[in-house]
């Protein structure tokens, strides 16, 4: 059965511990932030980096968040297991049966109290992703924004984003739904290798929908906003 982990106040003295030895292994990124202050009622959309990507992000970002994640690595010992080794390893990392059997074995002791530290919160692939929506409100309405990884990575993770997924839009919608509040969404892109982090300044679903833009367009809208970053600086 899979943990609904919501957010709840408070510090997690063992993670909180972790976190400090994590980050004499990670050195801190530059940061180009390019807003004077990051809302807590908030969508960020950030490239994922393959593994590194969420954790480092939990380490350095400048505003504590949540984030989405697979369901399956969030549930028993057997289900984090063989979506660590067939569907990230095997499928997205391109690792041998081998290698991706070890390794999941050996991580997915530990990844649930990673995942609990960092709050993250289960999605769903299906109409089970209404029972995201709904907690990631509850998260948002506790002033903690959300960090969500919208690429399509089913081929893998890579530094320009070929596709995204809307699960970011129908966040947006039910919160407009429930409270009135067009969230600000702001385009993250996170350069692992290169230790560089740019936060772009945020754009507005509601208001884009009033100007007349479908899901795929504003899809379309934050990849090429993602991108630039990658394009402008790092490719150079």
């Amino acid at each position: 059965m899979n943990r609904n982990l919501n957010y709840k106040p408070g510090k997690q003295p063992i993670y909180d511990f972790v976190r400090k030895i994590l980050k004499l292994f990670f050195r801190k990124p530059e940061i180009v932030n390019y807003n004077e202050s990051l809302e807590d009622k908030a969508i960020f959309l950030s490239t994922h980096c393959a593994k590194l990507g969420p954790s480092y992000l939990d380490l350095y970002f400048p505003k504590k968040h949540a984030i989405w994640g697979a369901h399956e690595m969030l549930g028993t010992y057997k289900e984090r297991y063989k979506y660590l080794r067939n569907v990230y390893y095997i499928q997205k990392m391109k690792k041998s049966k081998f290698r991706a059997t070890i390794s999941a074995a050996f991580e997915a002791i530990f990844n649930i109290f990673f995942y609990k530290g960092m709050h993250v919160l289960p999605t769903y692939p299906d109409i089970r992703l209404t029972k995201t929506i709904k907690a990631s409100c509850n998260v948002l309405d506790n002033n903690l924004p959300i960090m969500i990884f919208p690429e399509n990575s089913n081929d893998g993770y890579f530094d320009v984003l070929n596709e995204l997924f809307p699960g970011f839009i129908l966040l947006s919608d039910a919160y407009y739904k429930k409270n009135k509040i067009d969230l600000p969404v702001y385009p993250v892109y996170l350069h692992y290798k290169q230790r560089k982090l740019f936060i772009d300044k945020p754009l507005y679903i509601q208001k884009l929908k009033e100007e007349g833009l479908d899901n795929s367009a504003i899809c379309e809208m934050f990849k090429e906003k993602i991108n630039h970053f990658f394009y402008e600086y790092i490719k150079k």
